[in-house]
């Protein structure tokens, strides 16, 4: 009986520690899930904000190319003095305050643009800017060399060479410039201490003419009956309040040439194809949120173009 009793008693106690490991064992899976589940929720939530945010700017790039639609059915020209290119604040429920900009592109030397349509040839209304960009840039020893890398053929241009590693096609973006490592540095590209570089005479954004309402100076003045006398400076001027609607209007300007506009017809534009929007999203309980940079075409009516920061 002794034995028996003894036997049943270690039973009760095996049971008794195995029942109290199996609690402990479920309350700290019950406190690691709890923890688990806090740590989802948190990243659902943030998920959640940023997918909110993704989409509300979806939206409003969507609807600005509407309006940029239609406005171009209306409106002759796109220039920076015009009310709704200036920063506008869209306070949007439960997504805190939206900043949005609108700028019209089309303001530079088109990469995309430079050749005639057998993608090989220069063409002849670019050649002198296209000269002059390089004298500006100090490095003539590139102006044919980057013709060869974005050109259709493989044949090199007279004094200039092609290599295997050439695009043979104009760039989808102005990064893939830096290919040509050896000759074109991300100084050269961008500028660097106060000088100018590649991208601020140059774009992958333009139907092919640039947009004198939005062009910067330093572009202006690579245009032929522009790079005198101060012109190009005194349209930067007057564009600010009267914006410029016709090629016609340049001859008002003191200094300007009879032949400037005709000098003008192929290169020179008063609207814009491509726009960039700029989207802030300012939460309520925060400083900050997501920024967006977009690109879009406004002839296609598609974005080109989708940068989150």
């Amino acid at each position: 009986m002794k034995l028996k009793a003894l036997s049943c008693s270690r039973k009760k106690g095996f049971v008794l520690v195995s029942v109290l490991m199996l609690g402990v064992l479920l309350i700290s899976c019950a406190t690691a899930f709890s923890w688990f589940v806090r740590q989802q929720v948190r990243t659902v939530g943030n998920e959640l904000q940023s997918i909110s945010s993704r989409s509300m700017a979806h939206v409003l790039v969507n609807s600005i190319i509407g309006v940029l639609v239609t406005m171009s059915e209306h409106i002759g020209y796109d220039s920076p003095a015009q009310k709704w290119y200036q920063p506008i604040a869209v306070p949007i429920e439960d997504l805190g305050i939206w900043i949005v900009k609108i700028t019209p592109l089309d303001d530079k030397i088109p990469l995309r643009e430079l050749f005639l349509p057998d993608a090989n040839t220069l063409r002849r209304e670019f050649a002198d800017p296209w000269k002059d960009m390089w004298e500006k840039l100090n490095h003539r020893e590139l102006e044919d060399l980057l013709l060869d890398f974005m050109d259709r053929n493989n044949k090199p241009r007279v004094g200039s060479v092609e290599h295997e590693y050439f695009l043979n096609r104009p760039p989808f973006d102005l990064s893939e410039l830096l290919m040509l490592s050896e000759d074109i540095t991300p100084e050269l590209l961008y500028g660097s201490g106060g000088a100018l570089g590649i991208a601020d005479y140059c774009t992958i954004y333009s139907d092919g003419r640039i947009n004198l309402n939005v062009a910067p100076v330093h572009v202006m003045e690579l245009l032929p009956g522009l790079d005198t006398g101060g012109l190009a400076e005194r349209i930067a001027r007057e564009r600010r309040e009267t914006p410029l609607q016709t090629l016609d209007e340049l001859s008002k300007f003191p200094g300007a040439s009879p032949k400037t506009s005709t000098q003008l017809t192929n290169i020179a534009a008063f609207k814009s194809r491509y726009f960039q929007v700029d989207i802030e999203c300012f939460d309520q309980n925060s400083t900050g949120g997501t920024s967006f940079q977009v690109i879009i075409d406004r002839t296609t009516k598609q974005i080109v173009r989708w940068e989150e920061f």
